[in-house]
């Protein structure tokens, strides 16, 4: 099997625990797809809410990302899927469904692509409950995708597809047992509780600094003086501690 696809499914694996991990590490197949761009979207088609990353911001911003789900039911690629022609095991392009300069010239391309110089998408679906659409995209400024980069997308989602659903178990475990009332009652002050509840989200000490408004250097003391608390001396072995740790469930009547 191709290496660099082995690290990519072995990078995905590793994320999982974190939703938004997950998703990330999937936008390195650029390294066997190549791509203009990578993107992982998803569209709650009532509301039009996105939820959007992308490993080239600058090429698809946030902002043409809402321009794309606002008129989600427009692309080729969304319509198609939603259209009942495919199913989730469907890696369909742009190029497959229309030539690329009738493409460009449509109003979908003059409203949201304008000047990216994308001309081609590959569109990897990852399954989502009904009235969502979520998928892995890779954007080309030359139309066409091989038949071995689409099993490679194929292979990919099936891949991200089986690590979301673990994940968003962790994250939800994560919230019940990382709360900063918890955190307190096992011996933390109430500033230590804060810290490492956000720390637990993810979130890294300086990202921790910035949202509390503290240094970085007072983020890693009160990170020190949690693990004295727990008797760990690492975040992963405090991770470990509080998620097996028993939770003590109200009385029932």
């Amino acid at each position: 099997m191709n290496e660099k696809l082995v690290d990519i499914v072995s990078g995905i694996v590793a994320a999982v625990g974190s939703i938004d991990g997950v998703h990330r590490a999937a936008l390195a197949a650029d390294s066997v797809i190549p791509s203009l761009v990578v993107v992982f979207g998803a569209v709650e088609l009532e509301s039009g809410a996105v939820s959007f990353i992308s490993n080239a911001p600058d090429v698809i911003s946030t902002e043409i990302a809402e321009k794309l789900a606002a008129r989600a039911s427009d692309h080729p690629l969304i319509e198609y899927s939603l259209s009942g022609n495919g199913n989730s095991e469907n890696v369909i392009a742009i190029s497959d469904l229309m030539d690329a300069d009738e493409f460009v010239a449509s109003e979908l391309y003059a409203d949201c692509y304008a000047g990216t110089g994308i001309r081609d998408e590959l569109r990897v679906p990852i399954p989502a409950p009904s009235g969502r659409t979520s998928a892995l995209v890779f954007c080309r400024t030359e139309p066409g995708f091989s038949a071995e980069e689409r099993e490679y997308g194929r292979l990919i989602g099936t891949v991200v597809a089986g690590c979301e659903a673990p994940s968003l178990e962790i994250e939800a475990l994560r919230l019940g047992r990382f709360t900063e009332e918890r955190l307190r009652n096992l011996g933390l002050t109430e500033r230590e509780g804060e810290i490492f509840s956000l720390l637990a989200e993810g979130l890294r000490s300086q990202g921790v600094a910035h949202r509390l408004g503290i240094s970085v250097r007072t983020v890693e003391k009160h990170t020190q003086s949690v693990y004295r608390q727990l008797g760990v001396t690492s975040r992963s072995e405090a991770m470990a501690l509080l998620i097996n740790e028993p939770v003590e469930l109200p009385p029932t009547a």
